[in-house]
């Protein structure tokens, strides 16, 4: 674990930086590919030969799935400001036999380190909520972008979150709020894809109840988040996260995180 003073102000940023184990593991198990994973970016339309670029590539999950529909004429860049990240998507790679469609580069600052008009498709999945800038990092990705290339973000609304019992969520999504620099960045993103000059901007929100504990593993990393920013005591922070578990071992849990979808294309 990093034993480092924290930084409140930058936490947003350093806690991708640095992983501790333990959530290191929770994130290996979070971004799996799933099948039912499809619908979050079947509007980027990826397909066969093509250049993807996989932001915030994180543990590989994702980017696994994108070379596999890029086949092997395609090439899937998989990019994230984490070294240790792109240590696994590469091992991940290797072991699916897709070493020859993926390639990882290090994100450093704001800028994409691609040239200009030189990606087919931008795919970006819960990652603007935590970017220094969102209007930079989407005109980065209308710039990388070749005529009529598409750019595709799915991420959160942590002001739409749903939780039932409530166990104390609000107080603890305030103090997680470190973690995040635009936590409501779902509803912002119409905007600033227009903003951005993209073209044939729509939007989709998916929600999709879960009542079995599937996001208990979010919920516990905001918890964490909470418990870094020393605004809530341990005891109360203790409590949601037992009231939690005891909801999803009654039955009496019901937890909902809508996904914002926003596609649009840069101008022909």
């Amino acid at each position: 674990m990093n034993d480092d003073p924290v930084d409140l102000d930058s936490y947003f940023h350093d806690h991708w930086v640095h992983v501790e184990p333990a959530r290191m593991s929770r994130y290996e198990a979070m971004f799996q590919w799933r099948d039912g994973h499809a619908p979050l970016i079947a509007p980027a339309e990826v397909g066969a030969g093509q250049v993807v670029v996989d932001f915030g590539c994180g543990p590989g999950g994702l980017s696994m799935e994108l070379a596999r529909r890029v086949g092997p004429a395609g090439r899937v860049l998989a990019m994230d400001i984490n070294p240790a990240f792109l240590e696994r998507t590469h091992a991940l790679a290797a072991s699916e036999g897709l070493a020859e469609r993926v390639e990882t580069r290090l994100l450093e600052g704001d800028a994409i380190p691609l040239e200009d008009a030189s990606a087919d498709r931008v795919v970006c999945k819960n990652v603007l909520e935590y970017v220094p800038d969102p209007a930079r990092t989407v005109a980065e990705f209308r710039r990388v972008l070749r005529p009529g290339g598409i750019a595709h973000v799915s991420d959160s609304d942590w002001g739409a979150v749903i939780l039932e019992p409530d166990a104390g969520f609000e107080p603890i999504m305030a103090a997680a709020s470190i973690a995040f620099r635009t936590p409501r960045i779902g509803r912002r993103l119409y905007g600033l894809f227009r903003d951005a000059g993209l073209e044939d901007v729509a939007v989709q929100v998916l929600a999709s109840p879960d009542t079995v504990g599937a996001l208990r593993p979010v919920l516990q990393n905001m918890a964490g988040y909470a418990r870094t920013s020393g605004e809530l005591a341990d005891a109360d922070i203790d409590a949601f996260l037992g009231e939690v578990e005891r909801a999803v071992a009654e039955q009496r849990y019901l937890a909902l995180l809508p996904q914002f979808l926003v596609t649009g294309r840069a101008p022909s």
